[in-house]
């Protein structure tokens, strides 16, 4: 779960550099530093959903969670991963909102880390 945190932590760090070269950007600095930048933010959002992916596991034989049942971390999974989403396409597009997004989903990652509930039986 450390992984997830410190990518997260990092996704944090690319967005406000993306928020500072679409600054520079629209005072007349150049496209690609900003198109660079959001790649990053993707590659990262790519790396978390991996994590997240592979860091629950399931064992037919048992349908309980090792933190609760299956059902709670698959929600908890698929809220994630519809975050994920949103940051992704915020990123492509206007990153005005992106910083609030990025932490709204820091707190959902943290949540979702320190109830125990990512590792399924």
């Amino acid at each position: 779960m450390l992984r997830l945190l410190q990518l997260a932590q990092e996704l944090d760090w690319q967005v406000m550099d993306l928020n500072h070269a679409g600054e520079r950007q629209a005072s007349g600095a150049a496209d690609e530093a900003v198109e660079t930048r959001q790649k990053t933010v993707l590659a990262t959002a790519d790396k978390i959903q991996r994590e997240l992916l592979a860091s629950v596991r399931f064992d037919p034989l048992r349908l309980v969670g090792v933190g609760g049942a299956i059902g709670d971390t698959l929600d908890s999974l698929a809220e994630l991963l519809l975050a994920l989403d949103k940051i992704r396409q915020e990123a492509s597009g206007g990153v005005d909102s992106l910083p609030s997004t990025v932490r709204s989903f820091q707190g959902l990652l943290k949540g979702f880390c320190n109830d125990g509930a990512p590792m399924a039986a």
